[in-house]
């Protein structure tokens, strides 16, 4: 039977001067995989419990989007309605709407819809599971821990179960991309990358996160290509359904043109330019003043790249798991802090790469989640329940966490900078000497 060491060997002295050495407390692998299963189940049946009382709920956004476009692919022949751009969502959202009608036509429209939403908590759950049990391989409750966190994490219960939107899907294959990431696989990371991509356009938040690992040269270029590809390949049932060829594209550019306002309820930089905003509406191609924060952030990127470039150290995917989790958490909440358009939602990545990043170190970086998270909620408040806390005040507390964030990148390259200094030192210390020259003639 396998069995796993807890604890430690202690060696105590005996009256005559002998040394006594304890055995080592050991604790059978199968009591242990017991214990995380009792807990990933009671999660999992406690985060069924606190949803279900939200499932009747009908927001503002199933009203006016949602139940119409289930009724058109009802009208339309399901596979047949897909030639046709019904919803404002990207091909690949549709396909899942298509299965929902066809296969639980049983339930009530708005939960059929909302299952969806609900099993992707499941799945982001999972692989959130999968990044903290790389980063505490020798923790077996740590995971569990960050799966139960993560399902119960209040706006990914309301995002999913009370507004029926589809931010946990995508969010699901950030995840997974960071995941294959932190065990070396760039090619699926590209293709995860790529279905985030598929069923919406803010998985580009964490495009920098390719850009800064390619600074260090920890990524190969050649295997993004992949990610393109797969958003590609989403768009050929629809093609096949007689959707016009430039229609799937055509939804990308409009999600990016269609709110003219600084920021759309989002807690971000631009709630103090609202002033600059003049009388635009939530729809309507973007103002002029849009390029500043565009530029801003490219060239925040682009700082941050020459800032990873220039440490020393070489940077191993394996082996730098805690800096590859905190530079994808910063790539998330930067990006719809200074970017013009964004809405409360957007900052979901966020809420849950947080998680992540929390059970990687606890001691570090427990106040992500807490704050990130809080801060989210109260951004949901207004749409959801009418009231809401002031958002200068969550831009704030926003602010300061991505303050936090760099420091804490900073001083994690400083030691990785260290550490390879040491390496370089001892290598050196360790190598033969070199033959003295020969003598002249």
């Amino acid at each position: 039977m396998r069995i796993r060491e807890v604890g430690a060997n202690q060696a105590t002295v005996d009256g005559n001067g002998g040394l006594t050495v304890s055995k080592t407390r050991i604790t059978p692998c199968w009591m242990i995989s017991w214990h995380r299963g009792l807990l990933l189940a009671a999660g999992a049946v406690v985060a069924l419990a606190v949803r279900y009382p939200l499932l009747a709920y009908e927001s503002a956004d199933y009203v006016s989007y949602l139940r119409h476009w289930h009724g058109h692919i009802l009208a339309n022949g399901y596979f047949s309605a897909l030639g046709e751009q019904f919803s404002n969502y990207p091909p690949a959202y549709s396909y899942v709407l298509v299965a929902t009608a066809k296969f639980l036509a049983w339930l009530p429209t708005v939960i059929a819809i909302k299952s969806v939403s609900i099993l992707g908590d499941f799945l982001l759950a999972f692989f959130v599971y999968k990044c903290v049990a790389v980063g505490r391989p020798r923790s077996s409750t740590m995971p569990a821990l960050a799966f139960v966190a993560t399902l119960l994490a209040p706006t990914v219960v309301l995002n999913s179960a009370m507004w029926g939107q589809v931010d946990a899907v995508y969010t699901a294959f950030l995840v997974a991309c960071l995941y294959c990431l932190l065990v070396g696989r760039q090619g699926w990371a590209c293709v995860a990358f790529g279905t985030a991509l598929a069923f919406k356009l803010q998985a580009v938040f964490l495009a920098p996160l390719f850009l800064w690992l390619l600074a260090k040269k920890a990524v190969d270029w050649r295997w993004f290509v992949l990610a393109p590809a797969v958003v590609i390949a989403s768009f050929v049932p629809a093609w096949l359904a007689g959707l016009p060829f430039a229609e799937p594209l055509s939804v990308y550019v409009n999600l990016i043109a269609r709110d003219s306002r600084l920021t759309v309820n989002a807690p971000n930089l631009h709630v103090w330019t609202a002033a600059l905003d003049g009388d635009g509406g939530d729809y309507g191609p973007p103002t002029p003043m849009w390029s500043l924060p565009v530029l801003l952030a490219a060239f925040l990127v682009v700082a941050v790249a020459c800032v990873v470039r220039r440490a020393r150290a070489r940077l191993n995917l394996t082996d730098a798991g805690e800096l590859i989790v905190l530079l994808a958490t910063f790539s998330v909440l930067l990006l719809p802090y200074v970017l013009p358009g964004m809405r409360e939602r957007y900052f979901y990545p966020a809420d849950v790469f947080t998680i992540v990043l929390a059970f990687f170190r606890p001691a570090a970086y427990a106040y992500a989640p807490l704050v990130v998270g809080s801060v989210s909620l109260a951004a949901y408040s207004p749409y959801l329940f009418g009231s809401g806390v002031s958002p200068e005040l969550l831009a704030a507390a926003l602010f300061a966490v991505l303050v936090a964030l760099t420091l804490q990148t900073l001083q994690l390259l400083r030691r990785t900078d260290g550490v390879a200094r040491r390496r370089a030192a001892s290598r050196a210390l360790e190598a033969p000497p070199l033959p003295p020259p020969p003598a002249p003639p």
